[in-house]
């Protein structure tokens, strides 16, 4: 039970960090459709809020990518691979995740998430499913706490959102035209400021953080103004292509040891491309809550 629950905060926050977790795109705001085909590459803009929706239209209308991510902090290392469909509450996505060797496939179809279990963690959870289930309306704490977070993340998965982020909680400090895997693109580096950035994600997934960690979270960012700085790069249909984000300088406010770095790649590839997640058969999944209850949890 403790390496499933170790690794669905690793996902809520893996997932968070996918979809770089924003607000809503501000009213008023217009934002012309991506061209159809090949295009030539615009300018670069520097307005957040125009550049957010412009995004947001192109996701809209190609809806679909394959996404990767590798991370590391304090010497851990993490792997994700997987495939989404951006569409709000129908968004959906498949996973495979490594955490300095330990490996899951995460699916999340239908409002609900599920974890394929190795033997051990059927041994752990005593059951023989292959998969537990978390739902988004489950009764029991642990669901209760990571379905709404999950389907907040899951529902505002559209690549996009990092550019909404930015509005609210950051600002384009240089934008320019750079060669990417020798395709010509719009690279923007970006500041997010921590303290806002939390607020949003916090308060958008409706979970505030217990009142104690809170206030120790106020008193290590509190002064320091922290930031989280960011790039991206945009294809000429205005597709994110790569994120980068360097998350070092957080850390180390929080009080996390050593010298390392705290560094992230976020790679979207094959936009477009029909995707295809599936829940497992009903008759291989457990749901959390039942099997916590058998487990004496």
């Amino acid at each position: 039970m403790k390496r499933v629950t170790m690794l669905a905060a690793i996902t809520t926050a893996a997932v968070l960090a996918l979809s770089a977790c924003g607000g809503e795109t501000q009213p008023g705001t217009a934002a012309p459709a991506p061209s159809e085909g090949k295009s030539l590459l615009s300018s670069p803009l520097g307005d957040p809020i125009q550049l957010a929706a412009l995004t947001r239209e192109s996701t809209k209308k190609a809806k679909s990518s394959k996404v990767s991510m590798d991370a590391s902090s304090g010497g851990q290392t993490m792997t994700v691979t997987g495939q989404g469909l951006y569409d709000g509450e129908n968004s959906k996505f498949s996973m495979s995740m490594d955490s300095d060797g330990k490996k899951m496939d995460i699916l999340f179809v239908d409002k609900a998430l599920y974890f394929k279990l190795d033997a051990a963690d059927k041994a752990e959870m005593k059951t023989d499913k292959e998969y537990v289930k978390v739902s988004a309306d489950g009764q029991d704490p642990l669901s209760q706490l990571l379905g709404k977070m999950m389907s907040k993340a899951v529902k505002d998965s559209d690549p996009s959102r990092t550019l909404e982020q930015v509005s609210k909680a950051g600002k384009i400090t240089k934008s320019d035209q750079a060669q990417l895997n020798g395709e010509l693109t719009n690279h923007y580096v970006i500041d997010i400021e921590v303290e806002k950035a939390i607020a949003l994600v916090v308060g958008e997934a409706g979970v505030p953080l217990p009142p104690e960690a809170q206030k120790q979270l106020d008193a290590k960012l509190k002064g320091k103004n922290v930031t989280i700085p960011t790039e991206l790069w945009l294809n000429a249909d205005n597709l994110p292509l790569q994120v980068t984000m360097d998350q070092t300088a957080f850390m180390k406010a929080l009080g996390a040891p050593g010298e390392g770095s705290s560094t992230a790649t976020i790679k979207y590839t094959d936009w477009g491309t029909p995707i295809t997640v599936t829940a497992p058969p009903a008759d291989q999944v457990g749901d959390l809550a039942e099997i916590m209850k058998k487990a004496g949890r």
